[in-house]
């Protein structure tokens, strides 16, 4: 695992143009981190509410992508590569309400390049509200637009 991951945490938090800013994810808890595992009390705010007050479904993958990723980086034993999504199941089983939900995501395989990943969101009781099963591809570089975007802070 990186010796930075929680300065990584910090920094993909503090971008106010990223999804994880848009999700308030520097209100979440890391609660628990090791090689291929995490565990994060999630907060909701307003803006990903649908009109009776839950999770709006459409976020869901969100929080699951972002989860994912970071879990996957838990594995890593140097250099932060690119990781992109490739494929995403979301099963939903409960309403997510606020305040929050604890995500609980572990890498169950990796083969060459591909991190195969699962993120369970549940409640306080343990309820499981939405299951999600990710698989991502380390990508070599980073890609070249995406590379000006940091170099300019704009990403």
């Amino acid at each position: 695992m990186p010796e930075d991951f929680t300065g990584f945490l910090e920094f993909a938090t503090s971008r106010n143009n990223s999804p994880a800013s848009f999700l308030d994810a520097d209100r979440w808890q890391l609660q628990k981190i090791s090689s291929g595992q995490l565990e994060i009390q999630c907060h909701l705010p307003e803006a990903v509410l649908n009109s009776a007050g839950m999770l709006f479904g459409g976020f869901t993958p969100t929080y699951v992508d972002l989860i994912a990723i970071w879990a996957s980086m838990t594995t890593l034993e140097d250099s932060t590569p690119w990781l992109v999504t490739v494929n995403m199941r979301v099963d939903y089983f409960e309403p997510i309400v606020p305040p929050g939900f604890r995500a609980l995501a572990r890498v169950l395989n990796i083969r060459k390049r591909d991190y195969f990943v699962e993120t369970r969101f549940e409640n306080d009781q343990g309820t499981l509200l939405a299951n999600g099963i990710t698989t991502l591809r380390r990508l070599s570089e980073v890609p070249r637009g995406l590379r000006k975007a940091l170099s300019e802070g704009n990403a």
